[in-house]
C-alpha cells in the first residue's frame, strides 16, 4: 500500500553530508518511523525534498516483484520535477555473514529499473534490525550501528515530533467515563432539537476549538453536521480547502437535487477522492480537524463512531497517510460495514491510490 507522499523544504535548514544525515532525517520528513517500508525521498529543483513511503513487500515470486517495482517506478514519474532520488529500505532481518543487504535481490532490480527510467538514484539504503548500510558502492554490505542515526543531521534541532510507528498516529486520545456520558447526553439533545445547519460556517468555527477544552455541546454540534453526508462534505471541503470550496459544493449539491444537472456532472465528488488534480488540502487546516475529530472519536458512542473515524480516515489519506486511513476506515467499518464514503475509501486503498494532488508539491 502507499502510504505518505509528502514534501518539505528541508534543505536550507538541514544538510544532508551524508547517508547516516539523510536516514537520521527520514522520520522526522515522514513524522513517525517507518517499519518494512521503501521510502524515496524525490529530490528537486530548487532545494525542495518530498517524500514518498511505500509498503515494502513481502518476498515473492519474480514476475510479481518486477509487477510491483513498474507499479512504483509509475507512481515516481507521476511526481514533477525530481533531479534525484534517494532509495531507503526499512527491512526486517540482518545483513548477511558476506555483507550482502536485506532484500537486496528486490532492491537491485528496482534501482535499475528507475535508472532505465530516466532517475538519477544517488544512493540506496538500508534500515535492518543489526544496523545500516548502502546497496551499492564502495561500502556497499558494510554494517554501521543503528545508535548512530540517533543523531539528528547538522542544522536539524531534533525537536520536530516523531511517532514510533503508524500505532501511534492511530492512537484516539483518552477520554473519561464522565466526558463520555457528557458528550452522549449533548449528542441525543442536539440530534432531538437541531433545526438551522451552517456547515461551511461551523466547520471553520470549529478549526478554531481547542480540542480539549471545547464543550460537550460544541463537539456534539460538530457532530450532528459530519452525520449527514451532504453537511459532512461540506465539512470535509472546508478544512481542506476553505469556505468558498465548501459553498460550491452545497451548492452543487442543491443544483443536483433540484435537477439542474445529473450526478454524474458532479466533479465536486470527483475532487473528494482525489480522482483529477487540484489543489493540495491546507495541511496546517488539516492537522487541526485530525487533532478535533481524534476527539470526537474517542467520545462518540458505539451507533455512530463510524462517522468520525471514517473521516479521519479521509483527513489522513488526504495527506498521503494510507497506511493510517486503512487503520481508521478498518475501524469504521467494524462499527458499520455499509457506510458508503468508509466502502469509498476502502476500495481506494486497496487499489494503492493516492489523491491527484498528493504528486504535486506546495503552491502548484
Amino acid at each position: 500500500m502507499l502510504s505518505r507522499m509528502t514534501t518539505a523544504d528541508p534543505a536550507p535548514l538541514i544538510r544532508l553530508r551524508s547517508p547516516r544525515d539523510v536516514l537520521a532525517t527520514v522520520p522526522r520528513l515522514l513524522g513517525y518511523r517507518p517499519r518494512r517500508s521503501i521510502v524515496f525521498l524525490n529530490l528537486h529543483d530548487r532545494a525542495g525534498v518530498s517524500t514518498m513511503r511505500i509498503d515494502l513487500p513481502e518476498p515473492s515470486a519474480e514476475l510479481v516483484e518486477r509487477r510491483f517495482i513498474t507499479s512504483i517506478v509509475g507512481m515516481l514519474c507521476k511526481v514533477p520535477d525530481i533531479r534525484q532520488l534517494i532509495v531507503v529500505v526499512y527491512a526486517d532481518g540482518c545483513f548477511a555473514a558476506g555483507g550482502d543487504v536485506p532484500r537486496a535481490s528486490f532492491v537491485r532490480p528496482l534501482i535499475q529499473r528507475l535508472l532505465r527510467a530516466g532517475f538519477e538514484v544517488h544512493d540506496a539504503l538500508c534500515v535492518a534490525d543489526d544496523g545500516w548500510g548502502a546497496y551499492d558502492g564502495h561500502d556497499a554490505g558494510e554494517v554501521h550501528p543503528l545508535d548512530e542515526l540517533e543523531q539528528p543531521a547538522p542544522g536539524d534541532d531534533g525537536t520536530a515530533p516523531v511517532a514510533d510507528g503508524v500505532d501511534d498516529l492511530t492512537r484516539l486520545p483518552p477520554v473519561g467515563e464522565l466526558a463520555r456520558r457528557g458528550f452522549v447526553t449533548s449528542l441525543e439533545r442536539a440530534m432531538r432539537e437541531r433545526e438551522v445547519f451552517r456547515p461551511v460556517e461551523e466547520a471553520e468555527e470549529a478549526l478554531a476549538f481547542d480540542p480539549s477544552r471545547a464543550s460537550s455541546d460544541e463537539l456534539a454540534g460538530l457532530l450532528t453536521l459530519l452525520l449527514w453526508p451532504e453537511f459532512r462534505d461540506a465539512v470535509l471541503y472546508t478544512w481542506a480547502w476553505g469556505s468558498e470550496r465548501g459553498f460550491e459544493l452545497l451548492d452543487v449539491a442543491d443544483r443536483i437535487a433540484e435537477g439542474e444537472i445529473g450526478p454524474g456532472d458532479d466533479t465536486i465528488a470527483l475532487d473528494l477522492m482525489g480522482l483529477r488534480p487540484t489543489d493540495r488540502p491546507d495541511e496546517q487546516r488539516i492537522g487541526r480537524a485530525i487533532r478535533l475529530v481524534s476527539r470526537l472519536a474517542a467520545l462518540a458512542p458505539a451507533a455512530v463512531a463510524h462517522v468520525p473515524l471514517t473521516v479521519l480516515a479521509w483527513l489522513h489519506w488526504s495527506q498521503g497517510r494510507g497506511s493510517v486511513a486503512g487503520r481508521f476506515v478498518d475501524a469504521a467499518r467494524e462499527h458499520d460495514p455499509s457506510y458508503g464514503l468508509a466502502e469509498l475509501l476502502q476500495t481506494v486503498l486497496a487499489q494503492g491510490m493516492l489523491p491527484e494532488w498528493a504528486y504535486l508539491r506546495p503552491g502548484r
